[in-house]
């Protein structure tokens, strides 16, 4: 999901706002209530034009309370809802992750494996892409068995394919010449 202009005026607001030291936690915060927000029947419920925007509001208020989000989110919630941006929770709680990790230099990797890896392996690939990026690097790993060995990485838009099936369809060019 791509953040709008919105959603990043949001999130930098709430950003600056946080206390140092807190800033992941309500990154936490805003991650769970942007779940529970865009839950197919809480969504449709509460994009309804039958619903008053007091009652937006207050539903937002009271979804953020029964979380057991801080007073900062839940003051939050309710003024998105106010200003009728609910719909745009999971974009904000992407674009306040984005930012987060601007501010505290860090960069997200997804890490595609054959199979499980083991934390070694991880380490070591993560290793590689901090040396790349000059940034800590926060992987995810995932697992797809079509790679045959290997691993390939994005980071930052770009790939670096590490991959046996890649390996093996250059070679197979090469040598069909």
């Amino acid at each position: 999901m791509k953040g709008s202009r919105v959603a990043r005026r949001y999130a930098r607001a709430l950003l600056d706002l946080a206390d140092k030291g807190n800033e992941e936690k309500w990154g936490a915060e805003l991650e769970r209530l942007a779940a529970m927000v865009e839950a197919p029947e809480l969504v449709a419920r509460l994009s309804s034009p039958e619903i008053s925007e007091q009652a937006r509001q207050t539903a937002m208020t009271k979804i953020a309370q029964r979380l057991g989000l801080s007073v900062q989110l839940q003051s939050f919630a309710a003024v998105v809802a106010r200003h009728g941006r609910i719909g745009e929770f999971g974009a904000i709680a992407e674009s306040y992750r984005d930012l987060l990790d601007i501010n505290l230099g860090r960069a997200r990797a997804t890490l595609t494996f054959a199979i499980q890896p083991s934390d070694a392996e991880v380490a070591r690939v993560v290793g590689g892409l901090e040396k790349i990026a000059a940034k800590k690097i926060i992987p995810t790993v995932r697992i797809d068995p079509g790679l045959l060995g290997g691993v390939m990485a994005e980071l930052g838009g770009k790939t670096y394919d590490g991959s046996l099936a890649t390996r093996l369809a250059e070679a197979k060019q090469r040598l069909a010449g």
